[in-house]
């Protein structure tokens, strides 16, 4: 069945307890995409472990042990439809211990609601600076990551306003500092600053969702829906060959094991023969879904679930690809970056968390071959010995050249930008960005 409506990809980021899960699912729930009853049994689920207020976040939070502690621990997919809009949408872990999965979901994304809390206190902990071994909050490493991960389409919703007595200079007082942080980061946000909706609400409330709130009758602009429905659909390139990118498993009760993923480039189509890649193992496309309705075809953006011959039983989702049969190709054990520091010191040796797309490996800084753009405050320090240089700093834009320990799927940015967008962590904080430049053979 054709659907004309646009598909977006869309996560929702933002630093533990701002709101994120309580917003996106009362908000599912005022626009009919949430049925009474399940409404009603996660609220008894909510009264049950004494959370009443979580009974909105219950819609997304499918496991109970996340019920038990109320924090997201896994990213949670969702498809809903709008009159105007088809979207998935991608509810993602707040909390930094869960900034791997931040990563997978956000890399599948073509646009983002970042959700920041209009109560002082929060405010302070989403925008904290943190240090090499010190991480900041959520609020600001999310920015930040979405930003070198190509989501260029963002809603700022500023969260809680019920608990700020629907303040205007709240309001404008967090509205204020987001825009200090994206000047303070270098987020290309800052370039379509005036553009970007920031939207007063109150998640728990229901305030400003879907219909303009009274509460806040001083804000004359978007609700939350109808900032959604401004976004546009993302046109992808069809001249590459096929790549299929997933992110999960998923069980279909009497059907199999399904990959779930999105499509990058070139129709996927029923009974085609395929890589799956990084195992090299040759396979063929038995079914296509796209939520609950089989498929022949799933174009450039779409997302849905495959299923595969051959699909090994213990295969993880994530960072599994698809590529034509033929595909002959070269794993990114080395490859050469372009990367910008934002925390701490580049020396060669050191050991890293790379992140591709929805894959990760320990790697280690093999070389630093150029510092494209020094720090003024180390300009004339002598860091070459031997014609190699030995150190890098927070700021400086620099071409590193890394040994990745576990064979990904990684991709030049130029040809897939999905799959050559990188982030390198360290002691739980990002501490670089950046993109692949060039792959080495093996």
């Amino acid at each position: 069945m054709v659907n004309s409506k646009p598909t977006i990809s869309l996560i929702w980021i933002g630093h533990v307890d701002h709101g994120k899960s309580t917003t996106l699912g009362h908000l599912l729930s005022q626009i009919g995409a949430i049925d009474v009853r399940t409404i009603e049994k996660l609220e008894e689920e909510a009264i049950e472990h004494q959370m009443e207020s979580w009974k909105w976040a219950y819609v997304l939070d499918t496991l109970p042990e996340e019920k038990q502690r109320g924090i997201t621990s896994d990213i949670a997919f969702y498809p809903f439809e709008t009159e105007q809009r088809k979207f998935m949408l991608i509810d993602s872990p707040g909390h930094r211990d869960f900034v791997k999965n931040m990563i997978r979901g956000a890399s599948q994304a073509d646009a983002c609601v970042l959700v920041i809390s209009a109560v002082p206190n929060d405010l302070k902990s989403g925008l904290k600076v943190g240090g090499y071994q010190d991480p900041g909050g959520q609020t600001r490493e999310h920015a930040i990551l979405a930003s070198v991960l190509g989501i260029n389409q963002v809603i700022i919703a500023i969260n809680k306003m019920d608990q700020v007595e629907y303040r205007q200079d709240r309001y404008h007082e967090a509205v204020d500092k987001i825009k200090q942080l994206f000047r303070e980061i270098q987020s290309p946000w800052t370039q379509q600053i005036e553009s970007i909706p920031f939207i007063p609400i109150s998640g728990l409330a229901g305030e400003n969702l879907s219909e303009h709130s009274r509460q806040m009758e001083w804000y004359d602009g978007y609700t939350l829906l109808e900032a959604l429905n401004s976004l546009k659909g993302v046109k992808y390139e069809k001249n590459m060959e096929m790549r299929f990118v997933g992110y999960d498993i998923i069980e279909r009760h009497g059907f199999g094991t399904f990959l779930l993923g999105k499509a990058l480039s070139q129709q996927l189509k029923s009974g085609e023969k395929v890589k799956i890649l990084p195992q090299g193992i040759e396979s063929e496309i038995k079914e296509l879904w796209v939520e609950d309705e089989k498929q022949e075809a799933l174009n450039p953006g779409e997302h849905g679930s495959v299923l595969l011959r051959n699909l090994p039983k213990d295969i993880l989702g994530e960072g599994i690809v698809l590529a034509p049969k033929n595909t002959e190709y070269q794993f990114g054990v080395k490859i050469r970056s372009r990367l910008l520091i934002l925390e701490g010191t580049f020396v060669p040796g050191s050991s890293v968390v790379f992140h591709c797309g929805a894959s990760y490996s320990t790697a280690q800084i093999e070389q630093i071959t150029k510092i494209l753009n020094k720090s003024p405050k180390y300009k004339k320090l002598q860091r070459e010995f031997e014609g190699r240089i030995t150190i890098a700093f927070e700021g400086e834009l620099v071409e590193v050249d890394l040994l990745i320990n576990t064979p990904l799927v990684v991709e030049k940015f130029t040809d897939y930008a999905e799959l050559g967008r990188i982030i390198l962590r360290h002691s739980g904080s990002t501490i670089a960005v950046g993109i692949v430049h060039e792959l080495f053979s093996n």
